[in-house]
């Protein structure tokens, strides 16, 4: 049944015009480290060449795809995959087959997102998958409500990072909050460079970590540096003098528990603007015309809803992002979105905009339960 659903979904995406790139098993982890975060290195089987340089197992193919684009110079290119992948989980086998597109350089966002989803979806309708719904968010829209919000440019980057976690969201908001922050402690520090890190000074708190490193026979390299210790203390010292007002936590707060059908999105997100007094702009309209643009390309018969606290746990991930479930169906058989940021993370010198969609053969072949 698995091997009919991949040939299915391949002659799919051959008809579209992709190309296949070679991706082999082994793979060098760095490039999925750098990119997915430490969280990934639990989940990933490692081992290393004979000079000691880490390899692993193939843990999915969007990472490998975009390099093999950047490897080939080409400006655009419509690729697909489908094989093993391995990486270990909550539930099910740590190898199992995944297929997928990624569309990358070049063309209109507006359009390849809403294009994208109705490749996903006709990749499940090739394979005899029925009973589909939609599940869309997204980090244009999450990251207009922290600039409408004005917050610190630390807690932005904190809550930006943490959208698509809600655990991670919730303990944040929690710190944040006028009663829930905690102060960072400078205790051990002389007066001077307290009071520097809470103006936001850089260059007493850079000279004081220089000494400090120096004092203790830190070496200047192999580890974290004093510009990146000083930054972070920085951070730290931002994020603890940081208050949410009452006003501010109720609007985020608000936001996140936005979930509804797309039909019904326009008279919510209007609601929740005026109700709060904030304007999220062209992100709200930009959100508003894909799916619009989905709905024409998809037609009635699919349900399509929009979780605001829906997103990717990847920092690469930068616009629309969706899930596909099959009926009643607890975990998504496909997922996906938009990534413009992976290229540059992977060392691209231009621009790359990307956005993709990846199938789990196993759950689809299970009708997702």
């Amino acid at each position: 049944m698995a091997g009919q659903a991949l040939t299915a979904i391949r002659d799919h995406f051959a008809a579209l015009g992709c190309a296949f790139p070679d991706i082999g098993l082994l793979q060098p982890a760095d490039p999925f480290l750098d990119t997915a975060g430490e969280d990934i290195r639990r989940r990933i089987f490692i081992t290393a060449d004979r000079d000691g340089n880490p390899l692993c197992l193939r843990p999915e193919f969007t990472i490998p795809v975009c390099l093999a684009h950047l490897a080939s110079g080409a400006a655009a290119g419509r690729y697909a995959y489908g094989g093993s992948v391995f990486r270990q989980r909550r539930e099910g086998p740590a190898e199992f087959t995944q297929a997928g597109m990624e569309v990358i350089g070049g063309g209109d966002a507006l359009t390849g997102d809403v294009e994208i989803m109705e490749h996903a979806v006709g990749a499940l309708a090739a394979a005899g998958a029925k009973n589909l719904s939609i599940v869309v968010g997204d980090h244009t829209l999450f990251e207009a409500m922290l600039d409408a919000l004005a917050l610190p440019p630390a807690w932005r980057q904190r809550l930006g990072r943490a959208f698509g976690d809600d655990e991670r969201i919730a303990a944040d908001l929690q710190l944040i909050s006028a009663n829930g922050a905690q102060r960072s402690s400078t205790a051990d520090m002389p007066d001077e460079i307290a009071q520097a890190l809470q103006a936001g000074e850089r260059e007493p708190v850079l000279a004081w970590v220089g000494e400090r490193m120096a004092d203790a026979g830190l070496p200047v390299s192999g580890g974290r540096t004093a510009d990146e210790i000083c930054d972070r203390a920085l951070q730290q010292a931002e994020l603890a003098a940081s208050r949410l007002s009452g006003e501010q936590l109720a609007a985020l707060s608000a936001f996140l528990a936005i979930e509804t059908g797309a039909d019904e999105l326009p008279a919510a997100l209007e609601q929740f603007q005026d109700r709060h007094k904030l304007d999220l702009g062209e992100a709200a309209s930009g959100l508003l015309a894909r799916l619009d643009g989905l709905r024409g390309r998809i037609g009635e018969g699919i349900a399509v809803r929009f979780n605001a606290s829906f997103g990717r746990r990847l920092d690469y991930y930068t616009g629309l992002v969706f899930e596909m479930f099959l009926g009643d169906a607890g975990q998504p058989v496909c997922g996906g979105g938009r990534y413009d940021r992976l290229a540059g993370l992977l060392g691209a010198k231009r621009p790359e905009p990307a956005v993709g969609f990846s199938i789990w053969l196993d759950r689809l072949e299970g009708g997702g339960r």
